[in-house]
Formats: C-alpha cells, structure tokens, sequence
C-alpha cells in the first residue's frame, strides 16, 4: 500500500495499491534514498501523483518511508514518479550562519541544527563532549556535519497518526542495525563469491592530524600496523605511510580521541584494498524460512569452507533494492566487510 499526501497539508489524499504496475525502494548506507512507481493515467487517482506531492511507502524497520514526487514520466497508458528521499528538503528548510558551538553533545547540537525545521531529534546516542563549527550551510549538510563530529550513524523516519504524518525523526546512534546471529553459508544460501584485490590505496601507516585550534597549533601522532608492514612494506622495513586529517572542527579533540581515529581509519585502508563481491538469495520471503529475515544495515557473517584458505567475513547489508509488488526479489549487497582467520572465529563462538 502506498499513501499519497498533499504536499501542502500533508493529509493522506489517495491510496495506491491493486493497480500499481511498479513499485521499487532503493536504500543504502551512503544515503542515497529513491522511490519509483508505475500508475495507469486513466484512473481518477492519478490526478494525485503531481509534482511535489509526498509519497509515504511501509518499511520493514521503522514503519513507514517518505518521499517527495520530484520527476514524472507520462506515457499514453501510464505514468511513473520518479521520487526522492523527504529529508532532503532539509537543504531547503533553514540557512545557517557561521557559528561556533562549545560543549556540545548529540542532542544539544542536533536539536541547534534542527530547530525550526520540519524534523526533529529521534534515538541517540551519548558519545561525549565536542566543539562544532559552521560555515555557512544548509541543515541537510549541518545535520551530517553532527554525525561525523560525534562519530554516530544517522536514519530519518516519519510517524503516521490518522490520515497524516504527524512527526518526522532524525536518529543518530553509534550503529544502526543488528546482529541476530545471521549466517550465511555457502551451499545454502550464498551461491557465489568473488574476491577482487586492489592496492592503489594500500598504506600501512597514518600520519594523523587534528583539527587547528585558535593558536594555529595542531596535534599530530602517529599510527602503525607492524602485521601489515611486514606482509606488503619492501625489504627497507619503511611503512607505507599517508596523511590522514579526521573531518572535525573540534578544537578540544584529545590525544587519544585522534589515535583512535587514525586507527580505525588505518583499518578500513587495510581492509579497503580487499573488496568481495556475494550473491545472496533472500532468505526472509521463503516459506518457513522467515526466522532469517535479514534488514537494512544488518551485520551477518558470512562462511565459505569451499574457498582456500576458508574464508570466514563479518559484512553489513549497505544496500537494498525492494519491489514492493514482489519481495522474493529483493537484492542485498554488502560491505564495510571484517575478514577473521580460522582460529579467531573460534574464538569469537
């Protein structure tokens, strides 16, 4: 079922369901949001699908998705709305000046953020005390300047009360998703797998640089991962070293805080020259299987005994395709992958 709102109103104008011809949900980590759906032109309904027009579709997770009608494609039998995520009106809805915020956590800079706004602080996270800076900017680009200061991970989510939306949520946790013991095993529902190696970007060390405080000073460190040195670095023994600058403004970030940083940063370098690619059959819409529904942002582990040496990956569902009309045919795909040997699974059981 799909819900039409008046752009204006936001009231709940028309219901699309018997007759929609297409109907597909595109989701991933990266924040790109899209809706499209196929409508026969000649029934009194599409006299709704215009331009601007919001477009509220159900979600496995957080209830329900909403989107605004931005392009429309208009055939002699039917029309397609092609349709984008409704929080991006967000770069629309306030302008912000230049400002300096000390003593910030989550909530107090994010409700700063979203004041006047159409939206508002949902779930969060206490991830500790910083110093936020803004040029001048919009409160779409304010709001993710929030999720990298903080280190959260941010989902937007609409509530329905009635015929009309009635609240609109931002959230930002440190994680989004769940772990639910999900496995996928080669042989039973992972069909295939490639392994694709690149190393362009490959370094073994980072050089960390904080952000500049008021005396032009900057702290620096360095980080290291002497496994690495040794399997890729030449017979010289000299890291394979880069320049990393964390994305913060914050003038009060600790020692530890970039160490920390500059570590996880070095991993995901490490583990970014290594790149797998997974076919997965969905699961959750096979009958009797429905215990191993899997969903957006979902952490499972993946095991393929058949490879050599047997590979053994943590990966994130990082994007969705759904057709709303079919959904045996959504496709997964995955990333942000952790790779373990043999003996550190057994360890992790």
């Amino acid at each position: 079922m799909i819900h039409l709102l008046d752009y204006k109103t936001d009231n709940i104008v028309a219901f699309l369901d018997n007759q929609l011809q297409d109907a597909v949900h595109l989701r991933n980590m990266d924040l790109e949001e899209t809706f499209r759906f196929e409508w026969p032109v000649n029934d009194t309904k599409t006299q709704y699908i215009v331009g601007r027009n919001r477009v509220v579709i159900p979600d496995d997770k957080t209830g329900y998705r909403e989107f605004i009608i931005n392009e429309l494609d208009q055939g002699a039998d039917s029309v397609i709305a092609y349709c984008s995520a409704s929080f991006l009106d967000l770069k629309k809805q306030k302008i912000i000046s230049p400002q300096t915020l000390t003593g910030q956590t989550v909530n107090s800079a994010a409700n700063w953020v979203l004041s006047g706004t159409e939206w508002q602080l949902g779930n969060s996270d206490y991830v500790g005390i910083r110093q936020i800076s803004f040029d001048y900017t919009n409160a779409y680009d304010a709001i993710l300047k929030v999720k990298e200061t903080f280190g959260c991970e941010i989902s937007f989510r609409v509530e329905i009360d009635g015929n009309k939306i009635v609240k609109r949520y931002v959230d930002l946790v440190i994680r989004i998703g769940t772990f639910n013991g999900k496995e996928i095993t080669f042989g039973k529902d992972l069909s295939g797998i490639r392994r694709k190696v690149n190393y362009d970007d490959l370094v073994t060390s980072l050089v960390c640089i904080g952000p500049e405080k008021d005396d032009g000073t900057r702290l620096t460190t360095t980080v290291e991962n002497e496994a690495a040195r040794q399997r890729w670095c030449r017979n010289n023994g000299k890291h394979l070293v880069a320049i990393y600058e964390p994305e913060s403004s914050d003038q009060t970030m600790t020692i530890q805080r970039l160490t920390s940083l500059g570590l996880t940063e070095l991993n995901k370098r490490l583990m970014g020259a290594i790149e797998y690619e997974v076919e997965q059959v969905t699961l959750d819409s096979v009958l009797g299987l429905e215990h191993e529904k899997a969903l957006f942002a979902d952490t499972l582990r993946i095991k393929d005994l058949h490879f050599v040496p047997p590979l053994y990956l943590e990966a994130r569902l990082t994007e969705v395709e759904r057709p709303l009309l079919d959904d045996s045919q959504k496709s997964y795909k995955l990333g942000e992958f952790v790779e373990y040997t043999q003996d550190q699974v057994m360890n992790l059981n």
